[in-house]
């Protein structure tokens, strides 16, 4: 995983999978310092709605990946990939996309998709891409995690306090 995105890993690095399973109870800090899925029920309204919100500001997030100031860095987008009767959910970074069409690396270690591994090189349609994130003022104190809608749902999911900390820590704007 890329340094600086794995320094984001609380919530850069958050895999989902859609599944008819109840979410487990180990908590978000335990699976993303053992590098795990989380596990979201299928068809959860929270993150649909979340995975919608992204979907309506792509074109802004990919007008700004393209043409990027100074103090942006660390884009990234989030796209499914079918495994058996599931869809994990994979962060991609670093991307390139024209006319459309995106390839990037899988940023994060499939527990269920057996047709990619971490670091692979994967092509995708933009109708694919359910959420998006960068990083203002990266190097200085004041970074802001742009974006990362689905990790606000599973923040809010969380003990208050620790969500709080994350969203402090990270700079996120996350509405608990």
């Amino acid at each position: 995983m890329h340094r600086g995105i794995h320094a984001l890993a609380f919530c850069a690095a958050v895999a989902l999978t859609a599944v008819a399973s109840p979410v487990c109870p180990q908590t978000l800090q335990d699976k993303l310092r053992d590098d795990k899925t989380i596990w979201i029920p299928k068809g959860d309204p929270e993150m649909a709605a979340a995975m919608q919100q992204a979907r309506s500001t792509l074109a802004e997030f990919l007008a700004l990946a393209d043409a990027p100031r100074p103090s942006t860095s660390l884009f990234s987008v989030k796209v499914g990939i079918p495994a058996k009767d599931i869809v994990e959910y994979f962060w991609i970074a670093p991307f390139t996309h024209q006319n459309g069409r995106f390839s990037g690396k899988i940023n994060n270690t499939p527990e269920i998709a057996d047709t990619v591994k971490l670091g692979d090189t994967i092509t995708f349609e933009q109708d694919q891409i359910v959420d998006w994130m960068y990083v203002e003022n990266g190097r200085l104190k004041g970074k802001r995690l742009k974006g990362n809608y689905t990790a606000c749902v599973l923040l809010k999911r969380e003990p208050r306090e620790e969500a709080e900390a994350a969203i402090l820590i990270y700079g996120m704007d996350c509405k608990l």
